[in-house]
């Protein structure tokens, strides 16, 4: 898995069951190599998200920074192990992806036990925010639109669960912000890389995937004509983790990150997603206010650095000309066809808001929707505001951006942090520019922001907390290999 190998490494010498573990992570991998590749192919539907669930129960008793770790792989890979299944086995296997939600549910089983410990006055605002999807499944089931609840109940539910368990382990949240920070470096470069692959040389299971898709905003299923979405679903899901593992990478000492920046780069240009470039440079800019003079002659240099690069890649005429037009759309957006879809989507929301102020329910959130419902075809398009107006209501879309308005005032306004988390924040702030523009609140960009907010209240909490009121184990120093991390 991306980047496991390299936090087994680090911590063989404080984990005796290292090797251990590494063989189980091997199995898994070969096991689920061998369905995809032989005629049992369709079998991945069930093999893959079982073997996930089952590897991270052993994981989260070992060591819960290798859990946290794997379970960020998932979201890496899982696309790609999907459409490669369907390349093999044919027909639609939409089942595998799965697999990420389900490591999400073994850390919500380990929360079970510990609830007294994690409902707290810092956790509060995330109950809000639960209690506002809590909602919407009510809502839904008033509208007996029961066919898209399971997978909207998911994609809602599941990442602040994630967030409360990060919350739980916040003595250790050093060691798992270590191990999130590998992860995302590591999957930065095999994205970014692979990504590059994908718009040069289209591989024939991508291309088979965009035709039976039919999503018209990726491109063409040639070479120099797609999109780039590399081992993700889409270019805009793709673009948030792109930009979310540039962030991270620019505030890591990891040596992957010399050649993760750049590709990680190149490929978060060729997939044409604007908002992820806005999202992308706020976060900089954050991260550039708040480090010393020195952190800032590193970011200037790599900035520099992938500079030469993206102008190295302009002198192909292929990509000179659809990098060109994109960017020449951010300042004509009337001849924009994505702008003017927002717009006619935002117009269709308000009218809908006036019609039913209560909201269509989860279940509106679930693409195996009605298309000819105006409702359900608006929230197919990219926006946290008529994703959450639409499934949630006014009065629930209020409750949920109250509770994320005051986690991100409880973590903003914290003055004493640690210089490692800096890169948390300004994903939590690029993912704040991307909002009005794409879906961070539900699916797998969900798990970027709530995967930053318990990390970042974790360590908010572990701060507050005097020397002399800490329990024995909070006062007991690092022994983990990311103890320097705050440094």
């Amino acid at each position: 898995m991306i980047a496991y190998h390299h936090y087994l490494s680090d911590s063989a010498a404080n984990h005796p069951r290292t090797s251990r573990v590494t063989w189980f992570v091997i199995v898994y991998v070969l096991i689920n190599a061998f369905v995809i590749f032989s005629p049992l192919a369709h079998a991945a539907v069930v093999i893959y998200p079982a073997s996930s669930f089952l590897i991270c129960l052993f994981l989260i008793k070992r060591s819960k920074a290798a859990y946290a770790a794997f379970a960020c792989s998932l979201w890496f890979i899982t696309p790609f192990i999907r459409r490669l299944a369907e390349w093999r086995g044919g027909g639609t296997l939409t089942a595998v992806m799965i697999a990420p939600y389900v490591a999400i549910c073994v850390a919500g089983l380990a929360l079970v036990p510990r609830l007294s410990q994690v409902l707290t006055r810092r956790t509060m605002p995330l109950l809000f925010a639960l209690a506002a999807v809590c909602y919407g499944i009510f809502v839904g089931i008033l509208h007996l639109k029961f066919t898209g609840l399971p997978q909207a109940v998911i994609a809602w539910v599941l990442p602040p669960i994630f967030a409360l368990f990060l919350f739980g382990e916040r003595t250790g949240y050093e060691a798992i912000y270590k191990a999130f920070e590998r992860t995302m470096v590591a999957g930065l470069f095999v994205i970014g890389a692979y990504g590059i692959y994908q718009f040069f040389l289209l591989p024939e299971w991508d291309a088979q995937w965009m035709i039976q898709s039919d999503l018209q905003s990726i491109g063409l299923p040639e070479p120099f004509q797609v999109r780039v979405f590399s081992t993700l679903n889409s270019p805009q899901v793709f673009g948030a983790f792109c930009a979310a593992g540039l962030l991270i990478a620019l505030r890591s000492n990891l040596k992957i990150r010399y050649f993760a920046i750049p590709v990680g780069f190149i490929s978060l240009i060729l997939s044409l997603s604007r908002t992820a470039w806005m999202g992308l440079s706020a976060g900089i800019i954050y991260v550039f206010c708040m480090i010393s003079n020195r952190q800032r002659v590193r970011i200037v240099m790599a900035a520099g650095c992938c500079f030469a690069v993206s102008l190295v890649a302009l002198q192909v005429p292929e990509v000179k000309s659809i990098v060109t037009m994109r960017f020449n759309s951010l300042t004509d957006p009337q001849h924009d066809s994505s702008y003017e879809a927002r717009v006619h989507d935002y117009n269709t929301v308000v009218q809908t808001m006036i019609d039913n102020p209560f909201g269509h329910g989860l279940s509106a959130d679930a693409s195996s929707g009605d298309q000819s419902d105006p409702a359900e075809a608006v929230v197919q398009q990219d926006s946290s505001i008529t994703a959450a107006l639409f499934s949630l209501g006014i009065l629930g879309t209020v409750i949920f951006a109250l509770g994320l308005l005051l986690l991100g005032f409880g973590i903003f306004s914290k003055q004493e942090s640690s210089s490692a988390l800096t890169g948390a924040r300004a994903m939590l702030l690029s993912l704040a520019i991307e909002a009005p523009f794409n879906n961070v609140i539900s699916g797998p960009i969900a798990f970027l922001l709530w995967c930053c907010v318990g990390l970042c209240i974790a360590e908010c909490d572990i701060l507050s907390v005097p020397i002399h009121n800490q329990s024995p184990i909070e006062r007991q120093p690092s022994t983990s290999p990311s103890a320097a991390v705050a440094s």
